[in-house]
């Protein structure tokens, strides 16, 4: 149930607060109730025992001139409870002294002389009431838009966490989705694309700076025979174990590769032929000295073959052509060895 606004009339003489009374209520009975206070100490406690229960006092008409409290004093009071109420003071004594006085120290709204003219008191009330009632529903639709604007920004401080974190994860799945691009999914090394992008890189890289570039060619021996006799899963772990020994075997720059079945590749940056054939070497005996791959010992080893940038080759397609043909080389002198390219092996 809607609350409805309250009038209170304050006046020591019983007779001026009947016809108050009477008057306010016949024109504003229907939205506002009347209560009448004969002291300024009585009106007080009225308007007490209103505010606690949450009533909404719109018009307080004071006498001017009453025992203890004078109307001043109360509508002084008044406005420090309910600053939004409207004040009339009324009184039969219209010094301006006396209301410049009342203005200023209760921001009074109007000074209404006895005797009153019914008429005037009803428009006086009217618009203060209407003054009143406008107030408040400024009042509240600054306090709902202000609720709306902190909603409003509690939803869009959600928003942004929301889009920083989606834009974050949709990051993390760009920077996965593009090492998958470039990862082989059995040992995690490069692939065979990413392989040959990096190697056009760095040979162009090797011409630009002089520095020489050199490329290793590698082979697993026997695995299809291994494969075929221990399964694939036996077969896919040693090709995990190859790809572990190359990864530890490599520089922070050098980059290692599946080039496709049991072949992988290394690029070894800034390294000319004599140091690539060490590097070859170390990788072959850390392969036969693998403890993995005990059961297998007597099958499995490495064949490597050494091309070197600019001295057997100055393009990316020939380099790659000379290490696999050093590779087979190795293969067809009995394996488990490094053979180097030389410059009469060009096509």
């Amino acid at each position: 149930m809607t609350k409805r606004d309250w009038i209170v009339c304050i006046d020591d003489e019983e007779g001026v607060l009947r016809v108050l009374k009477q008057q306010l209520a016949l024109r504003f009975g229907r939205d506002c109730d009347v209560a009448t206070a004969q002291s300024g100490e009585e009106a007080l406690a009225l308007l007490e025992d209103l505010h606690r229960d949450g009533e909404a006092i719109a018009v307080v008409i004071a006498d001017q001139i009453m025992p203890g409290l004078k109307g001043v004093d109360v509508l002084e009071r008044i406005g420090a409870l309910y600053p939004t109420a409207t004040k009339v003071l009324l009184t039969g004594q219209a010094g301006l002294d006396a209301v410049v006085d009342a203005i200023n120290r209760t921001q009074l709204n109007h000074y209404l002389a006895k005797p009153w003219e019914e008429t005037t008191l009803g428009l006086v009330v009217e618009n203060l009431l209407r003054q009143f009632r406008l107030t408040r529903e400024n009042q509240q639709l600054v306090a709902s838009l202000s609720a709306k604007n902190q909603a409003l920004l509690e939803l869009n401080r959600e928003l942004e966490g929301k889009i920083f974190e989606r834009t974050r994860e949709l990051a993390d799945a760009n920077t996965r989705l593009a090492q998958l691009a470039v990862t082989d999914g059995l040992t995690g090394l490069f692939n065979h694309r990413h392989f040959h992008e990096k190697l056009a890189l760095e040979v162009e890289r090797s011409q630009r700076s002089g520095l020489p570039l050199s490329l290793l060619m590698i082979d697993v021996d026997h695995f299809k025979q291994y494969n075929d006799t221990h399964g694939h899963p036996a077969g896919d772990a040693v090709l995990r174990e190859v790809a572990r020994v190359l990864g530890e075997s490599r520089r922070a720059n050098d980059v290692v590769a599946r080039y496709g079945g049991e072949e992988f590749a290394l690029i070894l940056v800034d390294t000319a032929k004599f140091v690539a054939t060490k590097v070859a070497e170390r990788i072959r005996e850390a392969a036969n000295a693998n403890s993995n791959w005990d059961q297998a010992r007597s099958q499995l080893s490495l064949s490597i073959g050494v091309a070197t940038c600019p001295d057997d080759a100055i393009d990316a397609e020939t380099l790659v052509r000379l290490a696999d043909e050093a590779l087979y080389a190795a293969k067809r002198a009995g394996r488990n060895r490094v053979v180097l390219a030389t410059p009469a092996e060009r096509k």
